[in-house]
């Protein structure tokens, strides 16, 4: 358990916004948060908004408090709860650092022009080609694209069974923190096979990535 501990022990020591993402996916309250880790609100606001780093220290208690907070409602394996929210957030930022990637490098494997306009277009087997190479925290297995929604299923390291969704708040908060780090405007959009505009040519689970 501890090992499992000490990783986002040290994600939060190097990303303290993480830890905003963390509460809202444990429907674990700002306040609850601070008291369970020993740290007044207004650091542990300062640490979520990016005004303040994280110390070893800080980092430990807030994971610890994250894990208390969550253990009270669900006794039976609640570290895995911030497992799961941890490979949540490491997806996002694998799959921004896919997108800036192929934009960078102007990768025509998976650039279309649309009425002068350069359109991301990625299957689900080229996502999961992609991501495979970005992230190694987990195993990813299989993708389910629906409209407005992801599911990914993986395992983790130690061979454990794992599924995530990402809904429509997780990928408009994968917009801003793209803006927020390659300063470029994104629109992810996700459609199941089937149900994709003709515009876009494609008969695919896929997502539509404009960037500009």
């Amino acid at each position: 358990m501890y090992n499992k501990l000490e990783i986002i022990e040290k994600c939060i020591l190097l990303n303290p916004r993480y830890i905003q993402t963390f509460r809202e996916k444990l429907k674990i309250t700002q306040s609850k948060l601070a008291k369970e880790s020993g740290i007044s609100q207004s650091h542990l606001s300062m640490l979520e908004k990016g005004k303040r780093e994280a110390t070893e220290l800080i980092a430990c208690a807030i994971t610890y408090g994250l894990l208390k907070c969550y253990s009270q409602r669900n006794p039976e394996d609640p570290i895995y709860g911030l497992l799961d929210t941890l490979s949540l957030l490491k997806f996002e930022d694998a799959l921004i650092e896919l997108i800036y990637d192929i934009k960078k490098n102007e990768d025509l494997r998976y650039i279309r022009n649309i009425n002068d306009n350069s359109i991301i277009i990625l299957n689900r087997n080229s996502i999961l080609t992609e991501i495979k190479k970005r992230l190694k925290f987990v195993d990813i297995i299989d993708i389910n694209i629906m409209r407005g929604r992801l599911e990914i299923f993986g395992k983790y390291l130690e061979d454990k069974d794992f599924s995530i969704v990402l809904d429509c708040s997780d990928i408009r908060r994968i917009e801003k923190k793209f803006y927020e780090r390659n300063r470029l405007r994104v629109i992810i959009q996700s459609f199941p096979k089937g149900e994709v505009p003709p515009i876009y040519g494609v008969n695919d689970n896929c997502l539509i990535i404009h960037c500009w």
